[in-house]
C-alpha cells in the first residue's frame, strides 16, 4: 500500500514537472484578429473518431494550458471522454480540428476543447466550461490560446476590437445554447444516439465533440462578447 502511494506521488510530481516544462516552452500564438467565432468562418468536411487510451487522454489534458485553466486532469470522467478529429475548410484550405468532449466526475460540468492544426484568425485553441442545470446548459468560462475569462453573466463588453484596450481583442461566444436543438441537430447528422441514453453529461460531451457547429453556432440562443487581454506587446 505504501509502495503504491509513493508510486502515485512520483507520477503526480512527474506530471507536474512535465507540465511546468511545457508551459515554459509554450508556443506563442498569433494575435486574434477581430471578433472571431471559429465555427462561423470554417466549414466541416469530414470527421474521424479517435480511440485514445485513458492514459493518452490524461497526458493530453495534463499538458494543455487551456484545459488546466478550466479544470484539472483528476476531475475527469475518462470513461466517457469523446474525441473526434474533424477536417474543416478555412480560407479555401483544408485543416484539422481536434474536438474533445470532456465530462467531469461531478456530472454537472463538461469541458469542450477545440484545437486547430493552423490558427483560425489567430485562434489555435478554444475551450469552454459548460455547466449543466437541466434543462439549461450555460457557458461558465472560456479560454482562447491559454487566456482565461469567466462568463457567468453573459456580458456584452464589445462589438469590435475598437471597444477594447490596445492589447485586447473582442471575443464573441455563445452564452446559452438550445440543447434540444443541438442534440436534435447532432442526432439528425447520425451522431451520439446511443451515448445520449447514458446521461446528460455524457450526451453533451458527445455532442460538443461531434457537432461543435450545432452547439457553438447554429443553436445558440444568446451571444455574449468579452475583451480578451493578450498582455503587453512584444
Amino acid at each position: 500500500m505504501r509502495r503504491r502511494a509513493l508510486l502515485a506521488m512520483f507520477v503526480v510530481l512527474l506530471l507536474i514537472g512535465a507540465y511546468g516544462a511545457y508551459v515554459v516552452s509554450y508556443p506563442k500564438y498569433p494575435e486574434v484578429n477581430g471578433c472571431v467565432n471559429p465555427f462561423r468562418v470554417t466549414t466541416p468536411v469530414s470527421r474521424v473518431q479517435e480511440n485514445w487510451s485513458k492514459a493518452h487522454v490524461f497526458l493530453k489534458l495534463a499538458t494543455s494550458r487551456d484545459f488546466w485553466k478550466l479544470a484539472k486532469p483528476w476531475d475527469v470522467d475518462y470513461s466517457h471522454v469523446k474525441i473526434v478529429k474533424h477536417t474543416i475548410e478555412y480560407n479555401g484550405e483544408k485543416i484539422t480540428m481536434l474536438a474533445m468532449g470532456i465530462p467531469l466526475k461531478d456530472k454537472k460540468h463538461v469541458i469542450a476543447l477545440y484545437e486547430f492544426s493552423k490558427p483560425v484568425q489567430g485562434v489555435k485553441v478554444r475551450g469552454y466550461l459548460l455547466e449543466l442545470d437541466n434543462p439549461v446548459v450555460k457557458t461558465v468560462a472560456l479560454t482562447t490560446n491559454g487566456q482565461y475569462k469567466t462568463a457567468n453573466s453573459c456580458p456584452h463588453d464589445c462589438n469590435s476590437n475598437n471597444d477594447c484596450g490596445e492589447f485586447s481583442s473582442c471575443e464573441p461566444y455563445c452564452c446559452s445554447t438550445d440543447w434540444g436543438c443541438a442534440i436534435s441537430c447532432c442526432l439528425q447528422a447520425g451522431h451520439c444516439k446511443w451515448l445520449c441514453r447514458l446521461g446528460e453529461e455524457v450526451c453533451i460531451a458527445c455532442v460538443v465533440a461531434e457537432c461543435g457547429w450545432c452547439t457553438a453556432d447554429y443553436c445558440c440562443t444568446e451571444w455574449g462578447s468579452l475583451c480578451q487581454d493578450w498582455g503587453n506587446a512584444p
